[in-house]
């Protein structure tokens, strides 16, 4: 059954395909006149600004119930979360706009250069899963990425741990950010996700895949 750190990644491509979706058709609005093209990229930014919120609550919860012991994973994971969270309030701030006024080209434009945006940041959740094994289960023994088995999603702790854990989220990320802005912690190299990443887990590197090798990461 689904782990509660896995409802993130289940949920986030909804944004991924509406807001994208509500930018092209108010830009057909915006070039065509024709106001039912504004009425389509009104709803469809109701729709995506509700999923991106809702995945970022999401993911702001997994990322307190991953395991990020590498400074990379977990700067990247910061990254990640930040540009979302900013990404998100664009996204709000959109559609409180949208309720009141017909597109314009210059929002159409902001939206587009926050689907931008949205891609790397998307990228880099790629990157975290894939080259770093962060909420990766099983994983190799020793590896320093991966799960800590938060609750199943359909039990009775999830929606508690759901808020819980997001709120915690939040906490992190201000204080990341906070470190990051006074020089005390600075970000961790490649956590950008701007060059190759040569370090992969050591048995997932040797190719050993044998059945002693693969446990759940506590």
């Amino acid at each position: 059954m689904m782990l509660l750190h896995e409802l993130h990644p289940s949920v986030v491509h909804a944004p991924l395909v509406l807001l994208p979706t509500a930018t092209t058709a108010d830009l057909i609005a915006v070039l065509s006149g024709d106001p039912a093209w504004a009425r389509v990229g009104r709803r469809l930014w109701i729709a995506g600004a509700a999923s991106a919120l809702f995945s970022g609550l999401a993911g702001l919860a997994a990322s307190q119930e991953v395991k990020l012991d590498p400074p990379q994973a977990r700067d990247m994971t910061f990254l990640h979360g930040l540009g979302n969270a900013v990404i998100t309030v664009s996204a709000i701030g959109v559609t409180l706009w949208r309720l009141r006024r017909p597109p314009t080209l210059g929002q159409a434009l902001l939206g587009v250069v926050a689907n931008m945006a949205a891609i790397y940041t998307a990228s880099l959740g790629g990157k975290m899963v894939y080259e770093l094994g962060v909420g990766i289960n099983p994983m190799p023994e020793g590896v320093a990425s991966g799960t800590t088995k938060g609750p199943r999603l359909l039990s009775r702790e999830a929606p508690a741990a759901l808020v819980r854990d997001a709120l915690q989220g939040v906490r992190w990320l201000f204080t990341r950010a906070k470190s990051l802005i006074t020089g005390d912690q600075p970000l961790a190299p490649g956590a950008e996700g701007l060059r190759p990443n040569e370090e992969f887990p050591p048995a997932v590197a040797s190719g050993n895949s044998s059945p002693e090798s693969r446990v759940h990461l506590h």
